[in-house]
């Protein structure tokens, strides 16, 4: 059977009554699905560049004008995820992001050509043009700003293919709110590699060698983290939060 967790509730680590959300059938399994198919009409309608930077407001309002508002039990739902307690489903990770209505100005992000991803100006955009003069075109960014709208589509459609069990999914893609994507951090990978950059075949290659060995870059997720996360040689950390190492 699938974990069922999360409470409902505006406090950062969710106070509120807790509410049943195991996703393996019956009306939170419709919301689940029903949701990942607004969430992915939207980013076709925005473009998936813009989609990364999407606020919740802006979210609602485009899910409106494409005749697919999002219902009540929907944002229910998002706001259980969002503001719930991932520990009650195994993941221990740092909350990032106080606010589902978080916006991220555009003149805060820079967008990296042909990548499709933005960078936080400042710390991400200078550790990126370092490891990219380091290693040249064989490096590429992969995954860079994620907002809470944009880390939700992922997660949901984790959970989906996961069969609804929160903790497979939060071991792979970080709930909403807490990944430090949204916050700094960026994904890179080598050219040619393909979704193979997101395994730890990565680690194999000379990009990976040549970063990590020569102190270049610091790894968000070590093996045998303490956060209920997969290992991720490919997430590179850029700001604070646990110590991983």
């Amino acid at each position: 059977m699938a974990l069922s967790a999360l409470s409902a509730g505006n406090a950062l680590w969710g106070t509120m009554e807790e509410v049943d959300t195991t996703v393996t059938g019956g009306r939170i399994d419709f919301t689940v699905r029903s949701l990942l198919n607004k969430l992915t009409i939207v980013q076709n309608q925005v473009g998936y560049v813009q989609f990364n930077i999407l606020s919740f407001d802006e979210l609602l309002k485009t899910a409106a004008r494409c005749k697919k508002p999002l219902t009540r039990d929907e944002i229910a739902f998002i706001e259980s995820i969002f503001y719930g307690d991932p520990r009650k489903y195994g993941f221990f990770g740092e909350r990032t992001v106080p606010q589902l209505t978080v916006v991220t100005p555009k003149k805060d992000v820079v967008y990296v050509d042909k990548t499709g991803h933005f960078l936080m100006k400042g710390a991400a955009t200078e550790k990126y043009a370092q490891i990219k003069r380091l290693i040249g075109p064989d490096l590429v960014l992969t995954s860079g700003v994620r907002l809470p709208v944009k880390q939700l589509l992922l997660f949901v459609k984790k959970m989906a293919n996961s069969g609804g069990d929160l903790r497979l999914a939060s071991n792979s893609i970080a709930p909403p709110g807490f990944t430090f994507h949204s916050v700094g951090d960026f994904d890179i990978g080598k050219v040619g590699l393909g979704q193979y950059n997101f395994t730890e075949k990565f680690q194999e290659t000379d990009v990976f060698k040549k970063l990590y060995d020569g102190g270049y870059i610091a790894i968000r997720y070590t093996a045998n983290n303490l956060f209920g996360v997969r290992y991720e040689p490919w997430h590179i950390k850029v700001t604070g939060g646990f110590e991983t190492a």
